[in-house]
């Protein structure tokens, strides 16, 4: 690895490197290393380009939104991809994995597991601060990293052509959980009329708004940055609240068997934290629908794990014969327990 870090810093000695991070797309090391007496450290990722398939519009948007927060008022730390010897941010190896360096955050860790509501809180001020220092940056210029990631209109007409199609037989096998999906199309239909109506604006998303996309201070667990900027694109807020909901809330991981539960006092943290940083500037049909944000990311989260599941599990990483199932049963069974809050 030290000849891809090579062409990015010119330095004396190697120190070492080591893995960090659970990403289940890119893969990211720490490379320490010394220039001129002095010890540094940076973060050097393989971006995935068959996930991203134009790495260029990742690294342009990811360089954007990095010189736009620099230049406001944002109270967090940025970690600013760094370019190459040759002025290039995304450097190409003789295998053709596209790699970019980023400065590296000291003292830091990125939460894991089920998050608690300090946890929460701190996720979610630095979610709505990052919203809001883009508030005026204009979405409709940065590229779709991944064309139609929260397009539900489209991930439904998969569905029923997987329905139709039936291509492993397992359709009639799992109708309980083909009924619960169809259940919550009036949510789907909802979010895509405020959409087309423009009631909805589009804004600046980051798309995966996770605990592990937030970098929090070792001794004081205060929020330091949003990290992983890849997914950020054109975009809703409605589903960057409603996947911190579905991420943080539960009281088991995604996967789990058990039926999730809806921890009250995370939920109510994740409000608080957000609108604390974006309440000055959302709109009434945002404020009005955060909760439906929610419920929509939920369920489109269930229509994409059953349709993996029906289509033969293309597209998840699965570990068990009927992952993906219970992973939508699982996301079903938290749908239901959000709706009779919404």
């Amino acid at each position: 690895m030290t000849h891809i870090a090579r062409l990015f810093i010119p330095f004396n000695s190697y120190l070492g490197v080591a893995p960090i991070g659970l990403g289940n797309i890119n893969d990211s090391y720490q490379l320490d290393f010394e220039v001129g007496g002095e010890q540094k450290t940076v973060l050097l990722q393989r971006l995935n380009h068959h996930v991203f398939k134009r790495p260029e519009d990742v690294m342009d948007n990811t360089l954007r939104i990095c010189q736009h927060l620099s230049s406001q008022d944002y109270p967090y730390k940025i970690s600013m991809p760094l370019p190459g010897l040759d002025g290039a941010f995304l450097q190409k190896d003789e295998l053709g994995n596209y790699w970019r360096a980023f400065s590296f955050i000291e003292n830091s860790f990125a939460p894991e597991g089920i998050s608690d509501p300090h946890i929460a809180y701190e996720a979610a001020r630095a979610y709505g601060a990052f919203a809001r220092a883009l508030r005026d940056f204009p979405a409709h210029s940065l590229a779709e990293t991944i064309p139609d990631f929260h397009n539900t209109d489209r991930r439904w007409e998969y569905f029923l052509k997987i329905l139709a199609e039936d291509p492993v037989g397992r359709v009639n096998k799992t109708q309980p959980e083909i009924k619960a999906v169809f259940a919550a199309k009036p949510v789907f239909d909802k979010i895509s009329h405020l959409k087309k109506s423009g009631e909805l604006p589009l804004r600046v998303a980051h798309n995966d708004t996770k605990a592990g996309n937030v970098l929090f201070d070792l001794k004081t667990r205060k929020a330091l940055a949003v990290i992983d900027l890849d997914t950020v694109m054109p975009g809703s807020l409605l589903s960057d609240f409603g996947d911190m909901v579905r991420s943080f809330t539960p009281d088991c991981p995604e996967d789990s068997v058990a039926a999730p539960n809806i921890r009250h006092d995370v939920l109510a943290a994740l409000q608080r934290g957000f609108l604390e940083e974006t309440d000055s500037f959302l709109t009434r049909t945002e404020r009005e629908n955060l909760m439906l944000g929610a419920v929509w990311m939920i369920g489109e989260q269930a229509l994409r794990f059953l349709s993996d599941w029906l289509a033969g599990d293309v597209y998840y990483k699965i570990n068990a014969p009927d992952h993906n199932l219970v992973r939508a049963g699982n996301q079903l069974a938290l749908l239901g327990t959000i709706n009779s809050l919404y």
